[in-house]
C-alpha cells in the first residue's frame, strides 16, 4: 500500500538500490513505512503547506536509514494492532 506525499526537503533512503532522490516540491507515491519515517523527520507533508518555499538548492539531500524504515514499519504494525484491539477487545 502506498501513500502520496508532498516532499518538503530533498531526501533519499539507503534501501533504494538506485539511490533515487525524492525532490522537494514534488509529490510521490511511497510505501507507508517510508511515508511514516519521512513524516517523523518532517521531510514530507500530506499536501503542500500554505506559504511553503523550496529549500536552498545547494543543500544536500537528507538520508533515511534502513533502521528508520524498519522502526516505522514496526510502529505502523503496532498502531494497527492497537486499532483492532479497540474495535474488538477479544483480538490479541
Amino acid at each position: 500500500m502506498t501513500e502520496r506525499r508532498f516532499v518538503l526537503v530533498d531526501f533519499r533512503y539507503t534501501s533504494d538500490p538506485l539511490g533515487h532522490v525524492n525532490q522537494a516540491g514534488n509529490s510521490y507515491d511511497m510505501p507507508r513505512a517510508l511515508a511514516h519515517a519521512a513524516a517523523k523527520r518532517e521531510l514530507v507533508a500530506v499536501e503542500q503547506p500554505v506559504g511553503w518555499t523550496p529549500p536552498r538548492i545547494l543543500r544536500p539531500p537528507q538520508v533515511l536509514t534502513e533502521m528508520e524504515l524498519v522502526e516505522a514499519e514496526a510502529e505502523l504494525k503496532a498502531l494497527q494492532r492497537h486499532a483492532f484491539e479497540i474495535a474488538d477487545p477479544q483480538i490479541k
